[in-house]
């Protein structure tokens, strides 16, 4: 199965790619190695953090005070900048047609990754890997973002795009803009603790685009969500991590001209919890050389 795990880590990273690089945006690359902030908390070793996240069970009894909606909506809305860890789990049954035959089983992908969001001056870095398991194949995959331009690290060197899809999407769906945005409203349930929870239920409409970004390679990949959760954790009233999790199915036709061509089939679930480790502490991003 680690041919085909491979290719899914492929089929990850080419919608990544996908999804940055337009045929209008303009491209150059180089061998520069990371900014030195980039370079600050890049992952060193395939293996899952063992930080402590916000669902672990509280340690005392006692219960703070209640939060409403609208102070903590208050306090989400002053974040300006902040740095976060995320562990993203893929579970997958996978069915490859290749040539008339048939293989099906199950893949597992863990996606760790670290990253810092400047909303002042609307640049960020983000460092992941890719792990497949038990297989062990992994891909690392590295943006800096400054402005609209995006920069994309690649085994050939930095891409460079002023196309603005992957800004667009990274300002939209990072922790804190889904804080800001569903803060809007009552959540649909609400766990009160040491950490609070918020929970809403997030309609289809609302996780196809973060789906499309991680599981489609072609602009006609097949892609269903179902089952999608939003969670955020407050402490003392601050945002200190969350959770989305949702089922996708999708289905992709990739016509290689080693590989032949191939129809992928995948059924599984997204789950990714996201831990704040800062906020507000400001850091200088620049783009790399070109």
């Amino acid at each position: 199965m680690r041919k085909y795990a491979l290719v899914l880590i492929l089929i990850l990273l080419t919608g990544l790619m996908a999804g940055c690089i337009s045929s209008s945006g303009s491209t150059t690359t180089s061998s520069e190695s990371l900014p030195s902030e980039t370079q600050t908390l890049s992952p060193t070793t395939t293996s899952t953090p063992t930080t402590t996240t916000p669902t672990e069970t509280p340690t005392s009894t006692e219960t703070p005070g209640r939060y409403d909606i609208p102070e903590l909506l208050q306090a989400v809305s002053e974040i300006k900048q902040f740095t976060y860890v995320s562990n993203a789990t893929i579970s997958m049954v996978v069915t490859v047609e290749q040539e008339g035959i048939t293989q099906k089983d199950h893949v597992n992908l863990s996606i760790v990754e670290e990253g810092y969001m400047d909303f002042e001056s609307w640049s960020a870095w983000i460092n992941s890997t890719t792990v497949s398991m038990p297989d062990g194949a992994s891909t690392n995959f590295s943006q800096v973002i400054v402005g609209n331009v995006t920069y994309i690290r690649t085994i050939a060197g930095w891409i460079k795009t002023d196309d603005s899809t992957t800004s667009e999407f990274l300002w939209e769906y990072n922790l804190v803009s889904l804080a800001r945005k569903y803060l809007t409203r009552d959540p649909d349930e609400r766990e009160e603790g040491n950490v609070l929870t918020l929970m809403y239920y997030l309609r289809s409409s609302d996780l196809e685009l973060l789906a499309r970004m991680y599981f489609a390679t072609t602009p006609d990949t097949e892609i269903s969500v179902d089952n999608g959760i939003l969670e955020l954790y407050f402490k003392d009233g601050e945002l200190v991590g969350g959770k989305i999790s949702y089922t996708v199915s999708s289905k992709t036709v990739i016509d290689d001209p080693t590989l032949g061509t191939m129809t992928i089939t995948q059924e599984g679930s997204w789950n990714e919890v996201i831990e704040i480790k800062s906020i507000n502490e400001k850091k200088s991003v620049e783009g790399p050389s070109t």
